[in-house]
């Protein structure tokens, strides 16, 4: 997606709410083959209705230029997350200020190359890097582990972990699932890095997906070499996209003054 970079004033438009119905207005923004926007596209097309915010930045009637979900998830229980989809910096800080409320923190996730974009809009905490894997099917490697059991999460997706008699130490679940991708990731402690577990219910998740025709994706702290690591054992092959992940909280306007001259 491109915007028309000329001056600001052409791109001023409208930044509401969409409906349900006009979901599939944000489809052709996205390349639904792409990794890159496989995350934005479940949000923005197949998220439930009732546990997302859609907001769409208008360029006419029915023309969306970019959007901003706000979504309830099970990644984090007490703060949404936030994943906008814009191409220029008058966009992207319409659609936060429309969409973010003062004292109210959001998981706020962007391309890094727009980090700088908002930084004076909203103030960032616990800021990670995160590099975008993506499973390559032939060069799949399962790890057979009899320690590995399967469950599910509360949302009812797919879920595998290694408990032994001292605890849980690894578990790999899904973030999302849509019609080609889904994002899982991994939990472990020392011991199940260690021992292999973290490795085992990696590929255990990924061959399940596999098994129903999707391609799993994985987003690595690019400071976790080990998990990097892992990754590539099983498969997975970085894209190329780097995602700033951080905790975000939109600055208040400040108060007019009101002193006499």
């Amino acid at each position: 997606m491109q915007y028309n970079r000329g001056p600001a004033n052409e791109l001023m438009g409208e930044v509401r709410s969409l409906t349900t119905a006009e979901r599939q207005l944000l489809a052709p923004l996205l390349d639904l083959q792409s990794a890159a926007d496989a995350s934005a596209a479940y949000y923005a097309l197949r998220h439930p209705s009732d546990r997302v915010l859609l907001l769409g930045d208008f360029a006419g009637p029915e023309v969306v230029r970019g959007f901003l979900a706000i979504a309830r998830t099970g990644l984090d229980l007490f703060r949404p997350v936030a994943i906008p989809f814009a191409a220029h910096p008058l966009g992207l800080i319409n659609l936060l200020r429309a969409g973010l409320r003062p004292g109210q923190p959001v998981l706020l996730f962007l391309p890094v190359d727009q980090q700088a974009w908002v930084e004076e809009l909203v103030d960032l905490t616990d800021v990670r890097t995160m590099a975008l894997y993506r499973l390559d099917p032939a060069l799949f490697e399962p790890v057979l582990n009899v320690l590995v059991t399967s469950t599910q999460s509360p949302e009812g997706l797919p879920r595998f972990e290694v408990r032994t008699p001292s605890g849980l130490h690894a578990a790999a679940g899904v973030n999302w699932r849509g019609d080609r991708f889904a994002e899982v990731y991994v939990e472990s402690d020392a011991e199940g890095h260690a021992r292999g577990f973290a490795r085992s219910v990696l590929a255990a998740i990924v061959g399940q997906l596999l098994s129903e025709r999707l391609v799993a994706l994985y987003r690595v702290d690019e400071l976790d070499t080990l998990a990097g690591a892992e990754a590539h054992a099983i498969g997975f092959r970085r894209t190329g996209e780097r995602t700033m992940i951080a905790q975000a909280l939109l600055r208040a306007l400040p108060s007019p003054d009101v002193r006499a001259a």
